[in-house]
């Protein structure tokens, strides 16, 4: 790895240009995920929702996995409030099958596959862009899903600091402050977030399970605190530099169904996620951009209950530590065509991992290799990739995605696309060695996806209509089966193939005042071989959002909806459907002085996201909660 850095800073003298998050990539208007290069959004192909700043703030003290489940065809899993493991699936894909990217980094753990979502704050991010489906022919492993790409605040002209609070139910506390700023040569952000929850207690009482009872009854808080960096500087007119940081902390109290063995232990955990990278840009010739970033992403999580196995009780001194470290390393080069646009890409990842448990291996490296081109010609619009990766730990994989859209009207557009996609097993299902119920299985396949799906959509200066018609087929589809002898190392098995099909209608529209948001998904996701649904999928799902705008005044009504879904693969233990109600206000007091009260869960709805295999454990949700925000902008 040493190698490659010192080359490519050496290469990148000369090959520079941005392929990821940048100042003027903030509007609305231009996304850059679904290309990994920046177009005008209405000229994206595939299927995409942007969340803006604005959106963002209307969310208040909400969390980012509780933004991304009032999303078109995103459901989210969460083991019990703020700061507890929360898992997102995309168009029914499991919660591995999708990447998350913050400023163009890989961020999660190798190790089980999931991206901390629960640990990124909401105060730090200035826009984040959803793609759905398969686009592992542009990022390489894991993207069976989508791409969910986090852009945090960056610097702007002049010298604008901020600063925020906020408090609510549960005794929730937020503060955030920060500097944004520069001149046309250099901007630069520096951002600060703490947040502190006593929560609840994330399990529903079992009445079976009585001790189990008593020691999750209490109530499981959360401490989070937060940093972002960015600085820019332009070199001359043709060339740039970017550096950027972000470091999330959290302390974390849980419940888990094995307190009937263990009463007496205080469940708890620490969390870090840093990432950070340097970029360097610029443009060649008039034809030609080209880019090198470089950086590490670090996602590192500790239980605090370990065990003395010698005196047989909880010693806070003794830790078990899993720490994923991805280094990765991007070149990329834009051509402009006499018609369309070429791109070249290069990417390499390392993931490695230390642990206090046993694993078989602890490190793996993917090269990746990608051409796309794109050309946008009178009324068609035509878009494909293809890519090739090689990695240490299985065969070679080639992926890949075609695109075509036609523009019937100025305001009417038709498309279609098909795509190929992989996942790579975690090192929990190839390698893991510390459980005899849950021992890696090192003959795994990477699961593979061939996914084909239409859109028409709708747009004018007052609103849009997008629906989205799909259907995604999963081979080599890994399922995990409680062995029936322990010491196995077939837990884990590539038995299933799974189909996924489903219909998105999303839109908007103004009437005067009033806006009318929202979405609606129907979906089968099932496993072929047993004809079973997937677990916690629901087979209809969507939100509706009511805003209306007077004045200084912003007034919302949000509803998410949710039909049932099984928590296990036999279909056996159930969760429930719900609708939520939410009721957000803002206000704006003057130019500088901003006012946000949210009341969630008006209805005081009780509603699962999760619970704990067969054992009747269910994880709680918040009630009805009210939350109150304050920023000042000097």
């Amino acid at each position: 790895m040493k190698e490659i850095i010192l080359s490519s800073l050496l290469i990148a003298q000369l090959f520079t240009a941005n392929v990821f998050a940048d100042t003027e990539l903030k509007t609305d208007d231009v996304f850059v995920t679904a290309t990994r290069t920046p177009i005008l959004k209405n000229n994206v192909i595939a299927d995409v929702t942007t969340i803006s700043s604005e959106d963002i703030e209307r969310a208040g003290s909400s969390s980012l996995p509780e933004l991304l489940q009032r999303q078109p065809g995103i459901e989210i899993s969460n083991l019990g409030g703020a700061g507890k493991v929360s898992t997102l699936s995309i168009r029914g894909t499991s919660s591995t099958h999708s990447i998350v990217l913050i400023d163009g980094m890989r961020v999660g753990a190798a190790t089980s596959g999931f991206s901390a979502i629960e640990h990124i704050p909401l105060s730090q991010i200035e826009k984040i862009e959803i793609l759905r489906g398969p686009a592992s022919s542009l990022y390489g492993q894991d993207a069976i899903g989508g791409v969910i790409q986090i852009f945090t605040k960056k610097g702007m002209d002049g010298f604008k600091p901020y600063v925020g609070i906020g408090y609510g139910s549960y005794n929730t506390s937020n503060f955030q402050s920060g500097i944004r700023g520069g001149n046309n040569q250099t901007t630069y952000a520096i951002n600060f977030a703490a947040m502190n929850t006593d929560g609840f207690s994330a399990f529903v009482p079992n009445p079976n399970k009585t001790i189990a009872n008593l020691a999750n009854l209490d109530k499981d808080g959360y401490k989070n605190y937060s940093l972002s960096s960015f600085l820019n500087h332009k070199i001359n007119q043709d060339y740039e530099i970017d550096l950027q940081y972000f470091l999330s902390k959290g302390k974390n109290k849980f419940d888990q169904q094995f307190a009937n063995f263990t009463p007496f232990v205080d469940f708890k955990n620490e969390t870090k996620q840093v990432s950070y990278a340097v970029n360097l840009k610029g443009q060649i010739n008039n034809a030609w951009q080209s880019s090198i970033k470089i950086g590490q992403s670090t996602d590192k999580y500790l239980d605090k209950q370990k065990f003395n196995l010698i005196t047989n009780l909880q010693d806070s001194s003794l830790v078990d530590l899993y720490k994923t470290t991805q280094n990765q390393f991007a070149w990329q080069n834009n051509i402009k065509l006499n018609k369309g646009s070429l791109t070249l890409l290069y990417d390499f990842l390392e993931q490695k991992i230390k642990t206090t448990d046993l694993y078989e291996k602890t490190q793996r490296t993917n090269h990746g290799l990608m051409i796309g081109y794109g050309v946008i010609e009178d009324k068609h619009n035509f878009q494909t990739n293809i890519r090739k990766d090689f990695n240490s730990a299985y065969d070679d994989a080639i992926t890949g995605n075609i695109g075509y859209a036609y523009s019937i009207s100025p305001n009417w557009t038709v498309s279609s696309s098909y795509g190929t996609a992989f996942v790579s097993p975690s090192f929990n299902f190839l390698y893991s060695l510390a459980d005899d119920f849950a021992l890696g299985n090192p003959n795994l396949k990477p699961e593979k996806s061939k996914n084909i799906e239409a859109s028409i959509r709708y747009k004018d200066d007052d609103g849009s209509l997008n629906l989205t018609i799909f259907q995604n087929r999963i081979n080599d589809f890994i399922i995990y089966t409680i062995p029936d002898d322990p010491g196995l190392r077939t837990s884990t098995q590539n038995l299933n193939k799974a189909e996924i099909q489903g219909l998105t209608i999303s839109g908007d529209q103004f009437f005067g005042h009033l806006q009318i948001k929202g979405s609606v998904t129907a979906q089968s996701a099932k496993n072929e071989d047993t004809d079973k649904y997937l677990p916690r999928r629901a087979t209809a799902l969507g939100n509706l959002n009511l805003n209306y705008y007077i004045g200084y005044w912003n007034i919302g009504i949000e509803e998410t909806f949710s039909d049932k879904r099984f928590d296990d693969k036999e279909n056996t233990v159930k969760l429930s459907g719900y609708a939520l109600t939410n009721i957000v206000t803002d206000y704006k007091i003057n130019d500088k002085v901003k006012l946000n009260l949210r009341l969630n869960n008006v209805f005081d709805k009780d509603y699962s996201l999760a619970a704990e295999g067969t054992s009747g454990f269910k994880y709680q949700t918040p009630g009805r909660s009210l939350f109150t925000n304050l920023r000042y902008d000097f």
